[in-house]
């Protein structure tokens, strides 16, 4: 099996368990497209909209991509956070926390501001999860 066969196998079960976690007549009326269109994703004979995403995201720049994957988890209530090296995570750490402390420092925080201390969150969470995985390994 080559990597893209286990793309494509990972992102039909991906899709599949959307599908199912409400059934196909919610779903498709949520997406605005018929039944038999999720049916035809679901059978393989129309493209996989979740392999088309994780495709997109590969074309893109890591920065790019990590924004997209941001905006997708804020839109379901969190947030994206890269798993990196862990020393990596931690210089990482210091950079962005350095950064939204200026950003927030006039007291006044806009939209940069607000990620820029979103980023430093994320950077964090990356340093207690490497953290976590020492302990754990």
């Amino acid at each position: 099996m080559s990597n893209s066969d286990g793309l494509d196998e990972g992102c039909r079960d991906q899709f599949r368990d959307l599908v199912e976690s409400v059934g196909v007549k919610r779903f498709s009326q949520a997406l605005g497209i018929s039944a038999r269109q999720v049916n035809r994703i679901l059978s393989g004979a129309q493209p996989n909209p979740v392999g088309r995403l994780v495709r997109a995201m590969q074309a893109a720049d890591v920065e790019s991509g990590d924004r997209v994957l941001d905006f997708i988890c804020s839109e379901m209530g969190g947030h994206f956070v890269r798993n990196i090296d862990p020393q990596d995570a931690a210089v990482n750490a210091v950079k962005e926390c350095a950064e939204a402390i200026a950003a927030i420092s006039d007291g006044e925080l806009d939209e940069s501001g607000r990620r820029e201390v979103r980023e430093a969150i994320s950077a964090l969470e990356s340093v207690l999860h490497a953290a976590r995985e020492r302990l754990d390994g």
